[in-house]
């Protein structure tokens, strides 16, 4: 394996020396930044303005040639098999490769100042997941479907390459497959596809899928941080140079940040290894439609006393309105509720339309349904109290998917310190934060419920909002703005 100095965010020989050779590879950078230590506050290297930054400064040029991507690496003629693989598992083998080439290879000083211990989801230990019991972004971590694809479709490709493999073990393969994989994850990039080769379909349409987009490792570029709505540069491209713009004003001593899009802190974890409360206006807790579908099924016996004729129906039948939700493209595996869900000021707001949709269409009374079958669009997102009922129901169950209440989590939060440095406490304050987020949003939307006077069970345990429960506690209702969908870093034209 090769040597390589520890990774160490205070150490300036690292850093200068990554400057110097990125200047080296034809880089342009301002002398108004500095790449500086802020590991006091939980974020490694970052980026910071010297002086004053003014909108549309340019703060830093990287040369395409020094991106670190496929079509770059030597690996590309020694081993031409990986042109057939996806961005993200051409990129691995080639970092392997250049990784163990240690001071041979060309950017020996990038990967000297690249972490090496991560808080990505992928790295925690089974004990350390239980703290997210509840939170569905236990489902996206996919370590195990990722060790398959390593060991059926990387390792048997490294092991034709002296370099990647030599002589060392599989278990070390994993292990160095799951770094750089890590290190994509959480630093590369999508860039733009070279117009001659992209690939165009049988219709003669070039795909836009983001997974296929080519992928890269774009030295400084990755090390701004991001913060929320924070962002105050970014990346453009031409065929030559990727160049890094103040969108704003930066002062002396602010830090400049990239951009990772609205992201809730669940997927920020599981992405890029921290939580900010910046990212909480985009908490989301996601409902599984398999949950609705149940919760159908099992109101047939319970809703004979609701406001409208009870819907009784036959599992064909609902599984005849699941089809019908289909092929309007609304329903998916899983739906959304964020913070807005507790605004009693915007009605439907937080809801995932399509969840509204779906639930309208299987809470429907039959005749209203034939007349569904018929119509050329999709009811407009509503409430009606059989799919109230019934979301409550799956709200309700969804609550008790976690082992802790909001209570409890907000004494636990005050219990520990936040001490960077202990790994242990580190990693259960952040799942404590994520899973906190995403019981507000339960609450909240259970509380409008209730507040606007939906018939709902005694069980449930709802109070109106400023009263407090029989130990003094109150419900928590915050709420703030949500958007779900990923962005992952990109670089986009300028313009």
């Amino acid at each position: 394996m090769a040597d390589y100095p520890e990774w160490s965010a205070g150490d300036e020989g690292q850093t200068n020396g990554f400057l110097e050779w990125l200047k080296g590879q034809g880089a342009s950078i301002s002398q108004k930044i500095a790449l500086t230590d802020l590991t006091a506050l939980g974020r490694g290297r970052g980026v910071v303005a010297r002086v004053d930054i003014e909108e549309n400064d340019k703060l830093f040029s990287i040369p395409q040639s020094a991106v670190l991507s496929t079509v770059r690496s030597e690996l590309r003629s020694k081993l031409p098999e990986i042109d057939q693989l996806d961005p993200w598992l051409s990129l691995i083998l080639v970092m392997m490769y250049e990784y163990n080439l240690g001071q041979l290879g060309r950017w020996f000083p990038y990967f000297c100042v690249l972490p090496r211990h991560f808080d990505t989801l992928i790295h925690w230990s089974v004990d350390e997941l239980k703290e997210l019991q509840g939170s569905a972004v236990i489902s996206k971590i996919g370590k195990a479907d990722a060790e398959r694809t390593f060991a059926e479709i990387l390792l048997p490709l490294a092991k034709k390459c002296e370099h990647i493999m030599a002589g060392r073990s599989d278990e070390w393969f994993m292990s160095s497959a799951h770094r750089m994989a890590t290190l994509i994850m959480a630093y590369g990039f999508d860039l733009e596809r070279d117009e001659s080769v992209q690939d165009v379909d049988e219709e003669g349409f070039v795909s836009d899928d983001e997974d296929e987009k080519p992928k890269g490792m774009v030295p400084l570029a990755d090390m701004l941080n991001a913060d929320g709505d924070k962002n105050n540069a970014r990346l453009y491209h031409s065929a030559a140079l990727l160049t890094m713009i103040a969108t704003k004003q930066i002062k002396k001593g602010e830090e400049i940040f990239n951009d990772y899009g609205p992201l809730p802190r669940s997927d920020l974890l599981r992405r890029y290894g921290y939580v900010s409360d910046e990212y909480k206006q985009w908490d989301v807790v996601e409902i599984i439609s398999q949950k609705l579908k149940e919760a159908t099924t099992k109101s047939r016996g319970e809703n004979r006393n609701a406001r409208e004729v009870a819907v009784l129906l036959t599992d064909k039948e609902i599984d005849e309105r699941i089809k019908l939700a289909e092929q309007w493209d609304l329903w998916e595996e899983s739906f959304d509720i964020s913070h807005e869900a507790g605004d009693a000021s915007r009605p439907y707001a937080g809801f995932d339309p399509a969840l509204l949709q779906s639930l309208y269409i299987l809470a429907a009374p039959k005749e209203e349904f034939e007349q569904m079958k018929h119509a050329k669009k999709a009811p407009k997102p509503a409430f009606n109290p059989t799919s109230i009922q019934t979301l409550v129901s799956v709200l309700t169950a969804r609550r008790n998917d976690y082992h802790t209440t909001c209570a409890e989590d907000e004494a636990l939060l005050q219990g520990l310190m936040d001490d960077q440095s202990n790994v242990t406490q580190r990693r259960k304050r952040m799942a404590i934060k994520v899973r906190l987020g995403e019981k507000y949003i339960i609450e909240a939307a259970l509380q409008y419920l209730y507040n606007n006077r939906v018939e709902l069970p005694s069980t449930l345990g709802l109070t109106p909002r400023g009263e407090t429960n029989g130990d003094g506690t109150h419900h928590g209702t915050k709420r703030r703005r949500s958007d779900s969908k990923l962005q992952s870093r990109k670089l986009v034209e300028r313009g």
